[in-house]
Formats: structure tokens, sequence, C-alpha cells
């Protein structure tokens, strides 16, 4: 197989597991103010009556962000069912994740602008920052230095001292000897985010999907193996040491999205597969999924469940059987709730995966937080 080739295949499949969809030919719905619950058709001699939400018997509060790529930012108030957008992006422009900070003032981006005319949107993004309240437009922070370059998957530490994110690029052809893979994938932080005199620190190779644990002390990723498409479930140090993996490696096809449990004592996650008896009862993957190798380039890319292990390790425990993809969530910040996105929308359950109700029929592809 070509360098070419194995390239183009590694980012069909973990480009796109982390939500760059350029190819999907299926629209996102964008958020316009028809799809508000509360909007009720007016006429002279009828005055509107608001109507609460269809899950206002949860007595959810707060506000889901999420991202949905050309399509920018959209805001759902859970109390009104009310939607609004935060930031949309140029014509041709991208984003494929946002994150708010502690203190609520300021969002990180994975953001790709509009590429010069004539070129073709590729969907690797850069950091930007912005206000949440998109009172400013979004600035860079860490820029691209070579076309096949990305930045993705920024999250903050609980104490807004950090920014981590993904940072995929090439290898100089010169290296010698030469490398396995002609790229890598470093998960990387950024001190003091919002100050221009800061510069990244690399903390850990070849790992994806970065989660901080509540108290900032600890970390999940997704230690990814390019050479055999491999990933597993790691927990190290906030700062990338002592890491150690979580599940024995090969429990599941793919793994992604780790979240912790509100009091750090657990890990949610996004995973394919049947678990430890997966191959005893066999995989429920096509034989072209199987030939793809998409089985375990992302859990976003084939038929997924939400799991959880201890962060003391131990077997993990399925939550849901549900089969979707693109699964990306986040805990209310009472910790009751787990909101989630997929290809199929946005819903809530309970933090056993149980009573999963749907908030928005719509197809939604990127990142999601609960905010207050």
């Amino acid at each position: 197989m070509t360098r070419i080739k194995l390239i183009t295949l590694v980012l069909l499949g973990l480009l796109t597991a982390c939500s760059i969809q350029i190819s999907d030919s299926r629209a996102t719905p964008s958020v316009p103010v028809a799809l508000t619950p509360n909007n009720i058709p007016q006429t002279a001699n009828v005055t509107p009556t608001l109507l609460p939400p269809a899950w206002a018997y949860l007595n959810l509060s707060g506000h889901l962000v999420f991202t949905q790529g050309k399509l920018g930012i959209g805001k759902l108030d859970l109390a009104t069912g009310a939607i609004s957008s935060v930031f949309v992006p140029p014509t041709n422009g991208w984003l494929i994740g946002a994150t708010t900070s502690p203190d609520g003032q300021t969002m990180a981006l994975a953001y790709a602008p509009p590429p010069p005319e004539g070129k073709v949107q590729l969907g690797y993004t850069d950091l930007y920052l912005m206000p949440t309240d998109g009172s400013a437009l979004p600035a860079p922070r860490l820029e691209r230095t070579q076309v096949a370059e990305s930045y993705f998957s920024p999250i903050w530490s609980p104490d807004g001292k950090y920014l981590y994110y993904v940072h995929f690029a090439g290898l100089p052809d010169t290296l010698t000897p030469p490398p396995e893979l002609p790229y890598k994938y470093t998960l990387e932080r950024l001190p003091d985010p919002t100050s221009t005199d800061t510069h990244p620190e690399v903390i850990l190779e070849s790992a994806i999907w970065p989660a901080i644990s509540p108290d900032g002390t600890k970390l999940a990723y997704a230690a990814v193996d390019l050479a055999n498409y491999q990933n597993d479930l790691y927990l190290a140090n906030a700062d990338g040491s002592g890491a150690l993996s979580l599940l024995p490696p090969g429990t599941f096809q793919a793994i992604d999205s780790p979240l912790f449990s509100p009091d750090g004592s657990a890990i949610i996650f996004s995973a394919v597969g049947e678990g430890p008896q997966s191959e005893a009862e066999g995989s429920s993957l096509s034989w072209l999924d199987r030939l793809l190798g998409v089985q375990v380039a992302s859990a976003h890319n084939v038929p997924s469940d939400w799991w959880r292990v201890s962060v003391a390790g131990g077997p993990p425990e399925r939550l849901t059987k549900i089969y979707d993809t693109g699964l990306y969530g986040d805990f209310a910040p009472d910790g009751q709730y787990i909101a989630y996105l997929s290809v199929n929308g946005l819903y809530v359950m309970t933090p056993d995966g149980k009573e999963i109700t749907s908030l928005l029929n719509m197809q939604v592809i990127g990142t999601l937080e609960w905010v207050p």
C-alpha cells in the first residue's frame, strides 16, 4: 500500500472519528427558529401560548451546547426548549468541536475557516478562542503550518489553567531512519490558554479523545496504534505520566468519547462490540467493515454503545443497547443525567443508561457539553 493510500485510509477513519464528515452527503439540519418547540403560528385573533418542551417532566435545567459542522454552534435551553445560535461559520467554514472554559467566559473551537477562493475545504482545523456570548468572532490561538495538519478535541482543565487537545501532523521525509508511518498524533496541552505568551506541551504520543477528571488530576484517553488500527482506553495523571491500560487490549473493536463520572470514580465511554464476551459470541460487524478496517478506527464510525468502567479497573459494564453512531456525551452539572448526541439527534439518559429520552430529532455531528 502506498503512503498516499495509507494516509487517506487513516484520515478517513480517525479524522472522521472526530466529526470531520466532509464527504457525508446527509446534510446536517440547521437550527433555525422554526425548530423551537415554543414557536406557535400566530394569527390576528390568537394570542400565542408558550408550550413546555416534551421533556418538561424531567425538570432539566441549563443548556446543551453542540456543534454541527458548517452550521456552527447551537444552544438548546433545556427548561424552555428554545434553540439559539452561538456562532455560524462563514460559507465554506467548518467547525467540529467547542468547549466552554470553567468560568463560562471563553469557548475554544476546533475550527477551519473558509479556504482561499477556488480551494476545497478539507476539514483540517485550527484552535480558535471566542467569547461564549458570541460578541466577537473567533480569534486563532494555534494555527496549522502544514496542509495535512489539524488541532482538534479541545477540552479545558477544571481550573481553566490548561487547554488540552489532539494534534495531528505529518513527519518530514528526511528523518533517519524513516518512520514506519509518515504522520503522528500527539496529545498536548496549552498553559494559560488565553495568553499569547504560552506554548504547547506535548504530554502523550499516539493518544486521542482526551477527558479530564473533575478534580483535574487524571486524564482518560484512547491510546491508538496506527500500525494495526487498534485503540484502547487508558488512564494517566493530568501531565501524561503514569499511564496504564484500564481494559485488556482488544476488549473492544474500538473505543472513544470517554467522560468521567462526577465523582471521578468511573469512566463512561463509547465502544464497538459486545465487550469481553465478543470473541466467544462473534463480532457484530459485517465482513465489509472488517475489510475496510473501520471497526478499529473509531467507535464513531460503526454502531456503538455506552459502557462504564471503574478507574480502579475491572470488567466494563454495558449501559445501553442502542447501536448508534457518532456518540458524544456530557454529564449534567448536578450529575443526575447524561446528555449525548448521535447522528440521530440529542438525548438524555440516567447515568445507568436507562430512561433514554429524545430531545431533538435531528442529525448532530460533533461535540456536546452541558452548561448552566
